[in-house]
């Protein structure tokens, strides 16, 4: 069982689990079979094999297959791994196969003196690197057989340099042993030793069983999603396992956080404050000055942090002439593929003739949001498969966009963090490009008009040569699912609004619906009553108010990119909603809108620009219900 399991595991889940798998990994006949296990629940298998060569050495070869269900939808995550260790326990070479989406990414690493040949290969594209390194490099095998001599006794411990494997890098661990226990397993009692193993790359810690031999029983590591486990089994029993689980949905919402203030027109906002308080006061911060990012307090658990929108910075020809310090954001590797003809090919015909390096970057941004189709089953894909397929989840927007930038030669990397929208703060992933000095968000996926709206928090940043594995590492991967975030203040307009400790979202006063943050009441028609009124991303849905007989209404709210104006947008909604007849101007409204009756359904779209604010109508005389909704709605002091 190996940590770098619980690595991929982790990094996996923060890019939202979502996976899919193509085909099937031969499973070995022999070896240590074990079921991983979240929140209880059997999501996959890992099996082990050794084998000895006629030198000494050992051959390890690691298997995993972790299948998500999730409402009816299936994503699946497979990696294979091989080492070969020489007699002493050091590395010679490490292989790693990952699949996850509808190609597979691999990465062949041989350890040389001082020296580390690095191949990977996408899309049957590869590209090859060198790293140097000092010391001795223990494969599993070699730390295995040095856990054995050294561990005894509680507060023992071992430190030793590996290799992560899947992103070519060496890092240190340390195991330490904390107690001697009882295991069961299969029906009998096995004596272990649990240890507390620390990998510095990744900043986790996990706890693992070993047994007399060290081999791992079981192990445990806590995710965002609840409870990662890998526990020994028989066989029949893990590959069972394979068939996945059917995570419930409060799982996923354990990675989202319900903002204290729902903002109106987030995408337009200048500045944003937040106050972050670590759920484990055992967990440090990392540091968290970026680009328009600054810590302006910490106290304890708590850490006050203020992000600005960036102004433009001064404008800066095309191509970025390559440098040591931009070299790495500005070559290729297998996610981040600009060096493929009809990745540079496309990048031409976007650009354009454009001469200015922000200029060229909106255009690109532009073509990524109209061109990709959000797919929660495609969350790690390399550039040749996402300009061919044109899906992903967010972090699909950001490399394609990175991957776009490059080929136009423009420096790029990706950011991991959290975004605000539609009630709440999840986890996101955008691009950054490199203007001069400076570092510039953008992002395809939650478009502003220009620069990225200050609306997010980043947590770490990477070049993607590593793998998007080194998003994950350190210890700002903790404060997914480990930290609570409310809204201290925002500046919208030129106006700074600072929001009280005790802030609700919303509230209902009897027959009215009050919603600071949004500035609006609205004083439900006669006869109807609130219905839902807390619902967060993905669902659109600000208030619910149902009327019997009388049919129901929905207010909504959605978020115009900043190239499409208002009349094409609600015309848009209309559509949707099968709506056709006249057009008109809404009444009784404070704010611009417009208006279109159906049969049997009725809405009025309001221009709240970057947003537009939907009331839709549905019953037998949708069109009185609605005119009788609009005369509720009005604004509030914020």
């Amino acid at each position: 069982m190996k940590s770098r399991h619980f690595r991929l595991l982790f990094g996996l889940l923060l890019f939202s689990t979502a996976v899919i798998f193509f085909g099937s990994v031969p499973a070995a006949d022999e070896g240590i079979w074990s079921v991983i296990k979240i929140s209880a629940i059997p999501v996959g298998y890992e099996t082990e094999t050794r084998t000895e060569a006629s030198d000494g050495g050992v051959l390890t070869v690691s298997e995993s297959k972790i299948v998500l269900n999730r409402l009816g939808n299936k994503v699946e995550l497979v990696t294979l791994s091989r080492t070969e260790e020489d007699p002493n326990g050091r590395l010679r070479r490490a292989e790693t196969e990952l699949r996850a989406s509808t190609m597979s990414t691999r990465s062949v690493t041989v350890v040389k003196p001082g020296n580390l040949e690095i191949e990977s290969e996408a899309g049957g594209k590869k590209y090859f690197r060198t790293a140097p390194y000092a010391g001795d490099l223990l494969g599993p095998e070699g730390i295995r057989r040095l856990t054995i001599r050294t561990l005894h006794s509680p507060g023992e411990q071992i430190e030793y340099q590996t290799l992560s494997a899947e992103s070519g890098t060496v890092t240190k661990g340390r195991r330490r042993a904390i107690a001697r226990e009882v295991v069961p397993l299969e029906g009998r009692d096995v004596a272990t030793l649990k240890i507390e193993e620390t990998i510095e790359a990744s900043g986790l810690a996990g706890l693992v069983w070993l047994d007399e031999n060290g081999d791992a029983v079981k192990g445990e590591m806590p995710t965002p999603f609840g409870l990662a486990e890998i526990l020994r089994a028989d066989r029949e029993t893990a590959l069972a396992s394979a068939a996945g689980g059917d995570l419930p949905a409060e799982m996923y919402e354990r990675s989202m956080i319900k903002s204290n203030v729902r903002l109106s027109r987030a995408r337009a906002l200048e500045m944003l404050r937040v106050k972050l308080t670590l759920r484990h006061p055992r967990d440090e911060w990392p540091n968290l000055d970026r680009p328009g990012q600054m810590v302006v307090s910490r106290t304890g658990s708590d850490l006050l942090l203020e992000i600005r929108r960036l102004p433009a910075p001064v404008p800066v020809r095309l191509p970025v002439a390559e440098t040591e310090a931009n070299r790495e954001f500005l070559r290729p590797n297998e996610y981040i593929q600009s060096d493929l003809p009809e990745i540079r090919k496309t990048a031409r015909s976007i650009v354009n003739g454009e001469s200015d390096v922000l200029g060229a970057a909106l255009k690109l941004e532009r073509w990524v949001a109209d061109n990709m189709t959000f797919d929660l089953g495609i969350a790690l894909a390399p550039a040749s498969e996402l300009i061919k397929n044109k899906r992903g989840t967010c972090l699909g927007y950001a490399t394609l966009l990175a991957t776009l930038a490059r080929a136009a030669g423009i420096p790029s990397r990706i950011v991991l963090g959290y975004v605000y929208a539609l009630g709440m703060f999840g986890g996101h992933a955008w691009t950054e490009i490199q203007i001069g000095e400076d570092w510039v968000p953008l992002d395809a996926a939650v478009v502003s008009a220009g620069i990225a709206d200050p609306a997010r928090i980043g947590f770490a940043a990477s070049s993607l040569q590593d793998g998007p594995m080194s998003l994950t590492a350190g210890t700002a991967a903790r404060l997914f699912g480990g930290t609570d975030i409310k809204i201290a203040a925002f500046r919208l307009d030129g106006r700074t609004t600072e929001v009280p400790e005790t802030a609700e979202a919303f509230r209902t006063e009897g027959d009215v619906y009050i919603n600071p943050g949004l500035g609006l009441t609205w004083t439900r028609p006669p006869g109807f009553v609130f219905s839902g009124t807390g619902a967060v991303w993905p669902d659109p849905t600000v208030v619910v108010c149902e009327g019997g007989d009388a049919g129901r209404i929905t207010f909504q709210e959605m978020t115009v990119p900043p190239w499409k104006d208002f009349f094409t947008a609600a015309g848009e909604v209309f559509s949707r909603r099968k709506l056709s007849g006249l057009i008109r101007k809404t009444e009784r409204s404070p704010l611009s809108g417009l208006r279109m009756d159906g049969s049997g359904r009725a809405a009025a779209v309001f221009d709240n620009a970057p947003d537009a604010w939907i009331f839709i109508a549905e019953g037998r005389d949708a069109a009185a219900v609605l005119t009788r909704a609009l005369e509720g709605l009005r604004p509030a002091a914020r």
